[in-house]
Formats: structure tokens, C-alpha cells, sequence
């Protein structure tokens, strides 16, 4: 599936959540049709240039008293001055906040009137295209009035699905104030979500902000998206490969993964999972397994700090000196000032890839490997360090020697594991 996008209605409650601009991925603001002023708007765009979420005009019918809930009987000729009007008063704080303009949604109840009506949807793109260009990506229903209008129009459209909506056997959404017509239950947001995202049918997923429960509902919807842009491929009949994103727990994901009914084993890697199963019962979908751990702000496990006494006698030592324009007793001091983390263990049963090295001494892998690396030398190569647990054959730049350090037990298995923190502490 191509990404999925969420878009969160905002900039039209006093004590909105300013959480909900993290996680929104285009931020529909209110420009002062049923809410919105230049103060809301200004917020509205510092949160959105600081979380880096793209800014989206969100015109309506002027009608405050009714939140633009209400269809009014509005010519074109004047609602394609008010969606302008609307358009360009965002514009104009956008530009003094340089934070461009990329999407137009319209809210309320003229997203559903223009949908119907040719001539309405002609006159609000007409409006947006005054204001804004036709740069901008239409946000709208997959099919109508309103996709018609901004093909003709030359602009982009994103066909919208919403989270927090419930909807009629036709695919229309229940009409506000009847049973079922918002969804405040997460379980529910999420199969929303998922149903919306894997039929391809839609480009963007909306939450609105004024939802009781917004910002809970808008990480459930945010982290099942995410998950499932992850990129999956198959390897053979019974293992997959997942690509993980770089703000996901190693170790977390690797004990989730591992507990998924039929799963034999799980190994991660600093970009991937590879996950092995029996063919015969492969899991359910993994990567929403990995959503829980995108959605749940979990304090990361215990990680053990493990101080390794290294001598600074490599026989690269020197010419990674001189590369980075060093002495060797700088590149040494480099080397053990910093705390590393356990980005993956392999190649070597034990060997433990840490980063990141200081960028001063990081240096690529020799252009010939070694035949024979002596246990437990301690390597650069890129911006990892490590130390090798047996003599073997190897392509690091050997800057030292770990000292009274066992890296894998035939018993206990490696040592360091996918999250610990490593110190070097200099000997002689």
C-alpha cells in the first residue's frame, strides 16, 4: 500500500491539545469561517513548523454560531469569495511564519454541500485557487463533485477516509447526532483505520480535534498507519522481512514479533526484522503488532551499562590518526569518551555493532579485509565500533584490544544485547 497520511481538523478549540500537531501529519487549520482567528492561526502554524506537519487551509461557510455545521443558501459567487478570503488570510500568516500552504480541505457542512453540487465545488476551488495557487492538494471525498472540480482545476487531489466516523451501509457517514455517527472507542478508530488503509481507497485519514478523546484516538490512528507503511517482503514460503522505523525499541520489537502466534524466531537488525514462521500457519499481520509499541508510550526496558577496559594498541591506529588529522591520543580519547548503544549483534555469534562514533574518527572499512582478526580487537568502520569475539577474518579498522571480556557464552549466547550501553575505559 502507498503511504497514508492522518489529518487532524485543528486551530478551532481554546484548549486544544498541542500533542495533537505531533502526530498529525497534515493539519487542517480553521481560518476564520466557523473558527479560527490570527492568533489560533499563528499557534496553529509555530506547532506545525516546529513538529514539521504540513499546513492544510481549512475553509468553511462563514458561521460561527453553527461551527459550519449548517448548509447555508450562499450564491457561488460569494462563496468563492469567502473560501478566498479564508485562504488568504492562512496564506498570509503562513508566509509571515514561512511555512508553506500545501493542502486545502473544506470543513463542515460545505465539504458534503460542494460534494453534490458541481457548481458549488467549481466556486470553492475557484476560491482556493485564488488564494493559494494551484500548488495545493485538494482533500476531499474519493469521488464527487469536489474531485471533478480540482482535476479540472489542475489540482492534486487526496481522497479522504474518516477514523472517528461511523458510516452508512452506502459509505456515507451517519449524519451527526444520530447513534454511531462519532467513534470515541479505540478499538473501533483502529479497525476504522486499518479497513481504510489496506482497500486503497483513500490517500488520507482525518481525526477530528474536537472528538472527545482526540489526541488517544489520533495516536491509535497515527501508529496503525505508520505500522503499516512499513515495507514487508517475503522471504521464501515461511519468513518475511519487515523495514523498521528508526524510532522503534529494538529489543521491544523483537520480543513482540517473537510472541506472534506461529513465529519461530524474530532476528532485528539496525533497519530490519526478519521474522520465521510455519508455513503452514503464517502470523496475522505483523506489523500491527509492532503498532502497539508505535502507539504506547513505554518507558524502554532497563538497559545494563557494561564498561569494557580496552588497550589503544591497534595496528590501525595511526593511519586512522593521520586520516582524521589526529594523534593517536586523541583518536584513543575519542574513541572511549562516548557512551554507545547496541544497534544489532551479528556476523559474529557476540559481535555487537555499537554507535555512534564520534564523527571526528569515523573512518569506511579497509578496502582488502584482514584474513585473520585476532579475538577480541577492538574496530571502526563507518560510524560503529565493536570488538571481535573470536579470530576471524574481518575488514574493520583495528584501533585496540578489549581486555578480560568474554562476548558469547555457548551457554547464555552473546553477551551485549540490542539496546545495552557500552563505555570504553582506557588501559595504559
Amino acid at each position: 500500500m502507498t503511504e497514508c497520511l492522518l489529518n487532524i481538523d485543528l486551530g478551532e478549540l481554546p484548549d486544544e491539545d498541542a500533542r495533537l500537531y505531533a502526530l498529525a501529519q497534515v493539519a487542517n487549520i480553521a481560518c476564520g469561517g466557523h473558527a479560527g482567528d490570527d492568533a489560533s492561526m499563528r499557534r496553529a502554524l509555530e506547532l506545525c513548523a516546529r513538529h514539521g506537519t504540513r499546513v492544510c487551509a481549512h475553509p468553511s461557510y462563514e458561521d460561527r454560531e453553527g461551527f459550519g455545521r449548517r448548509a447555508l443558501d450562499v450564491t457561488p459567487d460569494v462563496l468563492r469569495g469567502q473560501v478566498a478570503s479564508q485562504c488568504a488570510r492562512l496564506s498570509r500568516l503562513a508566509q509571515e511564519q514561512r511555512v508553506p500552504v500545501v493542502y486545502a480541505k473544506l470543513h463542515g457542512a460545505l465539504y458534503h454541500a460542494a460534494n453534490t453540487s458541481p457548481v458549488l465545488a467549481r466556486a470553492v476551488v475557484e476560491g482556493i485557487v485564488e488564494a493559494l495557487g494551484t500548488g495545493v492538494t485538494l482533500i476531499a471525498p474519493a469521488e464527487g463533485s469536489l474531485r471533478d472540480a480540482a482535476r479540472n482545476a489542475g489540482l492534486a487531489h487526496a481522497r479522504e477516509g474518516f477514523a472517528d466516523r461511523g458510516t452508512l451501509p452506502d459509505g456515507s457517514l451517519i449524519p451527526r447526532g444520530q447513534p454511531g455517527a462519532v467513534l470515541t472507542e479505540a478499538a473501533k478508530v483502529r479497525e476504522n483505520t486499518v479497513r481504510l488503509a489496506t482497500q486503497d481507497t483513500v490517500d488520507t485519514v482525518c481525526v477530528h480535534g474536537d472528538t472527545p478523546g482526540a489526541v488517544e484516538l489520533a495516536r491509535e490512528v497515527r501508529a496503525t498507519l505508520d505500522a503499516l507503511s512499513l515495507h514487508v517482503e517475503p522471504l521464501g514460503d515461511g519468513a518475511l522481512r519487515l523495514t523498521l522505523p528508526d524510532s522503534l525499541e529494538r529489543r521491544a520489537a523483537r520480543e513482540v514479533l517473537r510472541a506472534l502466534p506461529g513465529v519461530v524466531d524474530a532476528v532485528v537488525t539496525e533497519e530490519h526484522a526478519c521474522v520465521y514462521f510455519d508455513p503452514s500457519a503464517p502470523p496475522d499481520e505483523p506489523r500491527l503488532a509492532l503498532a502497539r509499541l508505535l502507539r504506547e508510550t513505554v518507558a524502554p526496558p532497563e538497559q545494563t551499562l557494561i564498561t569494557l577496559r580496552v588497550r589503544y594498541d591497534g595496528p590501525d591506529l595511526e593511519k586512522v590518526a593521520t586520516r582524521a588529522g589526529l594523534s593517536v591520543d586523541e583518536v584513543a580519547r575519542l574513541h572511549a569518551a562516548r557512551e554507545y548503544s547496541v544497534r544489532c549483534v551479528g556476523f559474529l555469534p557476540g559481535f555487537a555493532y555499537l554507535g555512534e562514533l564520534d564523527p571526528r574518527i569515523v573512518v569506511p572499512r579497509l578496502p582488502t579485509p584482514r584474513m585473520r582478526v585476532p579475538a577480541l580487537a577492538v574496530g571502526i568502520a563507518g560510524g560503529r565500533t565493536g570488538v571481535y569475539p573470536f579470530a576471524s577474518p574481518g575488514g574493520w579498522n583495528l584501533i585496540g584490544t578489549a581486555l578480560d571480556f568474554t562476548a558469547f557464552h555457548p551457554d547464555r549466547g552473546a553477551v551485549l544485547q540490542l539496546g545495552d550501553r557500552v563505555r570504553f575505559e582506557r588501559v595504559g
